[in-house]
């Protein structure tokens, strides 16, 4: 494990950014937290899902999450950083009625951290 330095901030921060924009269903600002040419993969169930990062931005802009925020929680579990180039681990409890584990790659371009890819995975009850 790294020592935490600022940069763990700024990771944070833009994992931050990204849990606000998807509890707000702000698809343009969740956008803004990816680089332009993101991409995500993880499981849905059983359903291996691959896409770019646009076609889950589609999923927020039309999501209602009035619906579902009120029982809504997340935790940063962990934040690594080498150099340019982190990692972070965000737990999701009631993300539209599910429980998440998103597997983040950020890297830091001109001063400023961004989601440069997403794996996850969707823990259903059993």
């Amino acid at each position: 494990m790294t020592e935490h330095t600022p940069d763990h901030d700024g990771v944070r921060a833009a994992v931050e950014a990204y849990v606000t924009a998807v509890s707000a269903g702000d698809a343009g600002a969740v956008r803004a937290a990816f680089r332009p040419d993101a991409h995500m993969w993880g499981y849905l169930g059983t359903e291996l899902v691959s896409a770019p990062i646009g076609a889950f931005c589609e999923v927020v802009a039309a999501d209602t999450p009035g619906e579902w925020t009120p029982g809504y929680s997340y935790t940063v579990r962990s934040v690594e950083v080498s150099g340019e180039v982190a990692v972070a681990v965000l737990d999701e409890r009631g993300y539209q009625g599910h429980d998440f584990t998103n597997h983040f790659s950020l890297v830091r371009e001109d001063g400023v951290w961004r989601l440069a890819g997403k794996t996850f995975f969707r823990r259903d009850p059993e």
